[in-house]
């Protein structure tokens, strides 16, 4: 009986220096590790919250509110709702998933879109609430290292009650801004958020409040997808019904997969493409030995004017110095060797006053190919609109309803490198005997790639850059695609300071007719502002200037060219100077002599003996075939 007494005493005990020892402060970590489990492992998830915005200029201001909700239930049925905007015009945006399907709802209509796409798209608008606890629910959704450990100079400050609710008060800096967060003590759930961002001269705080509640009944109203209305919201539910039309091909799984090469290590891509070379292929198509190598070259004089009627004699070959056989030649609008053309459009939010009439003129292109011409559409959101084909009636329906689509306000999301890697990876292969690239766009996402700035607040969200500008190049070498830049806006590089200042202006003009015609068209009433300073235009066109020097410089390196639509009402003339210089070329084809297998870079050259004063306009290297 003693034994038993001592034995529950001991136990008592016991239990009673594990109770003092869990009573002991939790440190930070802890506490954080504790609500990431929590997220990642309830069944059922609902909030009713508020994002309150204040921006200090030094007067007396009034913080903008506005309120969201969020519905979850493990693993498949999510739904976070946004209403945004001051007085009587309040915006809502829907993002939702209910197994399978994902949709996205914005004022404008709706579309189906991927879950973490949408909710990165509301993440400006919603100040953050579109991604701080849906990736905490959902963290296979995105490819960042988290909100959590994204933050530095993690410190616990004490207690608080939010709403009544005891919370630890975390202190830390995000991306180098003072950064507040309070969690439940007792269910470890965020309760609030506040950040202070620095906006040059002003600062503006942001302050995030959650009723939140875990593992209990969430009602399939909330989880009802309850789009916002639209006027033009059946027009766009049309076109983009018809645009994610499947296309009845044995290719069509191809447009679903299209960007897969983009989350894999170059190593897999370049497995990938060796798989695809050994594949077997149609009995249709005449099988090409990979070791030709194709050329096309234009003949210029010292005036620039094109040189026409040379013949296979008239062109002396060179691959690293040594004189090369030409094994094949023709004329660049000869049908008998078919080009494989692909024109990514990008038509994002800076692109709109180009839209319409490079869509027009994109057609007449398609009107214009040989009858073996094949051509693809990929747009700058990374989509393959449609694969290689021969059918000009549905080229040119694809683009009506893309037009269809941004002046309805559904524009591209400017990935347009994130588009060309895709397309240099993915859709040529050794059949392409020539692969030609025509990339519109002004490529702003030249700032997203690895080594250069991209935006910090989505930066705990997004995976790691590790693509540079280089890649690209290599990339564009490798798969010996000829690449047109056609650069929609007026140009910015190689001009004086104060020709840059006055075509700024012009840009800025432009944009703001574009802007407000597409707010017109969706009746939403606008006010037009006056120009910005002299400062602010310069630094626009510092960055635009830069942004147009990146896309010349990878089109010369292709052996193609970069031109300007300056005007919308030039797209005919730029992209029929496209198809012309296609047309010129002269293609060459030789086997090397050195026929070793290595992936190794070989320069090219190419010349017409006696004519010192022509110019060669054409690719000068190329990658060998690798085992």
């Amino acid at each position: 009986m003693n034994k038993l007494i001592t034995c529950c005493f001991v136990t008592l005990v016991s239990s009673q220096l594990l109770l003092a020892q869990r009573a002991e402060p939790m440190t930070v970590t802890e506490i954080l590790a504790r609500a990431t489990s929590v997220y990642v492992s309830c069944h059922t998830y609902s909030d009713q919250g508020e994002v309150a915005t204040k921006i200090d200029t030094g007067f007396i201001s009034h913080p903008q509110i506005d309120h969201f909700t969020t519905a979850f239930v493990r693993p498949n049925d999510f739904r976070f709702e946004l209403r945004a905007g001051l007085g009587n015009r309040e915006n809502r945006y829907v993002a939702w998933k209910a197994r399978s399907l994902e949709q996205a709802g914005w004022p404008i209509g709706v579309r189906q879109q991927p879950i973490d796409e949408t909710l990165l798209g509301f993440f400006g608008v919603s100040h953050g609430s579109a991604g701080t606890v849906p990736a905490l629910l959902l963290p296979d959704l995105f490819q960042g290292k988290g909100l959590f450990a994204s933050l530095s100079e993690l410190k616990l400050n004490g207690e608080e009650k939010i709403d009544g609710r005891r919370a630890y008060k975390i202190e830390a800096w995000l991306q180098g801004d003072s950064f507040r967060l309070w969690v439940d003590t007792n269910q470890f759930l965020i309760l609030k958020i506040v950040q202070k961002t620095n906006l040059g001269r002003f600062t503006q705080e942001t302050t995030t409040k959650y009723r939140p509640v875990v593992n209990a009944e969430v009602s399939a109203d909330q989880l009802a997808f309850n789009p916002p209305s639209s006027v033009g919201q059946s027009t766009v539910l049309s076109a983009l019904s018809e645009s994610s039309r499947e296309i009845s091909t044995e290719d069509a799984p191809r447009l679903k997969a299209f960007g897969s090469s983009l989350r894999i290590k170059r190593s897999e891509i370049d497995k990938l493409r060796k798989e695809k070379n050994r594949q077997p292929i149609d009995e249709d198509i005449v099988r090409v030995d990979t070791d030709l190598v194709v050329c096309d070259v234009l003949i210029l004089d010292s005036q620039g004017h094109t040189i026409p009627g040379l013949a296979k004699e008239d062109f002396l070959v060179k691959e690293d110095n040594q004189p090369q056989k030409v094994g094949s030649f023709s004329l660049g609008n000869s049908d008998s060797v078919p080009r494989s053309i692909v024109l990514i459009i990008d038509y994002s939010g800076s692109q709109l006053p180009y839209v319409i009439t490079s869509v027009e003129a994109a057609k007449m292109l398609v009107d214009k190919l040989n009858p073996r011409d094949r051509m693809a559409l990929v747009t700058d959101d990374v989509k393959l609109l449609v694969d290689f084909t021969t059918d000009k009636n549905l080229l040119k329906a694809k683009l009506d309803s893309l037009k269809t689509r941004a002046m309805n306000g559904w524009l591209g999301r400017s990935k347009q490198y994130d588009a060309l890697m895709a397309t240099l990876n993915e859709l040529f292969s050794r059949e392409d005997l020539r692969p030609i690239i025509i990339f519109q766009t002004d490529g702003d996402q030249l700032g997203d790639l690895s080594g250069n700035a991209r935006s910090p607040f989505l930066e705990p969200y997004l995976r790691a850059r590790t693509v540079t500008f280089e890649d690209l190049v290599t990339a564009a070498e490798r798969s010996r695609a000829t690449v047109y830049s056609i650069i929609p806006g007026v140009a910015f590089v190689g001009l004086a300071i104060d020709e840059q200042l006055k075509n700024a202006k012009v840009d800025w003009q432009n944009r703001q007719k574009a802007n407000a015609e597409l707010l017109r068209l969706n009746n939403i009433p606008t006010k037009t502002g006056g120009l910005p300073t002299d400062l602010v235009l310069a630094r626009n066109a510092e960055f635009w200037g830069r942004l147009q020097l990146a896309l010349a410089s990878l089109a010369k390196g292709t052996g193609g060219w970069a031109d300007f639509l300056e005007q919308p009402e030039q797209a005919n003339t730029v992209y029929s100077r496209v198809l012309d210089d296609i047309n010129r070329r002269y293609i060459i084809g030789y086997y090397p002599t050195n026929r070793e297998r290595d992936g190794r870079r070989r320069n090219v050259s190419i010349e017409v003996p006696g004519h010192p004063e022509y110019i060669v306009v054409g690719r000068k290297s190329y990658f060998a075939p690798q085992l």
